[in-house]
């Protein structure tokens, strides 16, 4: 059983900041080790407690959570970062990607949303132990789909691999081939080519399912990086 990733959470305003740990105490993985309501008292926090994320606002009463952020990346704090705030001006926003937030939260947002941030963060949470190929390099740095070119091997076309996802995507469950075969009128020899591309890419999971009687069943089913496949590049 993999650890829980460790929160902590700057935000000057008490209703807020109680809204946010009701979403966080939703989604499995996350512990919210604590909560600050001035700059001062969360860099104290964050040097004693070392939390894996921190939620930050960026207008806490007359201070800049920007500043923080930068001190962070200054002192080398092993840290990752969201921001969220009702800031939506384009040099907060750019500020905050070049010191290296994880995710951008404009206030008012949906649990959804919160919810997508972090899943998105613990899909690419890095184990400090871990040895990557260029090609896992390359979907880590590249998160926005059209930075990734896919080139699409032989007897997979462009089209056919749209519609695949498509339904996939659509369906966000889990599928048995045979299921999947129907909905995309392809062939299942077809269809198996599509899947093995989409696994090698890790842009599906797989499952397999032990009945009683006959055969495992395999199933498949989109990853949260699923949909960047529709905005990629192809050669």
């Amino acid at each position: 059983m993999r650890e829980l990733i460790k929160v902590a959470m700057i935000e000057d305003d008490i209703d807020v900041s109680r809204f946010h740990r009701l979403f966080l105490n939703k989604i499995d993985g996350f512990e919210l080790i604590f909560d600050a309501h001035t700059l001062e008292d969360g860099l104290k926090k964050l040097k004693k407690h070392q939390p894996d994320l921190l939620l930050l606002d960026v207008y806490i009463g007359t201070t800049n959570g920007l500043d923080l952020l930068k001190e962070i990346r200054a002192e080398g704090i092993d840290l990752d970062v969201i921001l969220i705030t009702s800031a939506n001006d384009a040099k907060t926003v750019q500020t905050g990607h070049r010191f290296g937030v994880v995710d951008y939260l404009i206030k008012p947002f949906s649990f959804k949303r919160f919810q997508k941030a972090l899943n998105r963060y613990r899909l690419n949470k890095l184990d400090k132990s871990e040895v990557f190929s260029q090609q896992e390099v390359d979907r880590l740095f590249h998160k926005g789909g059209q930075n990734i070119v896919y080139t699409l091997p032989k007897g997979i076309t462009k089209e056919t691999a749209f519609r695949v996802m498509q339904w996939l995507i659509e369906i966000d469950d889990w599928l048995t081939a045979t299921e999947l075969a129907e909905k995309c009128s392809i062939s299942h020899v077809s269809l198996r080519k599509y899947l093995r591309f989409f696994e090698e890419e890790k842009l599906i999971e797989t499952q397999l399912i032990y009945q009683v009687l006959g055969r495992p069943l395999q199933k498949y089913k989109a990853t949260m990086d699923a949909p960047l496949f529709l905005e990629a590049g192809f050669i």
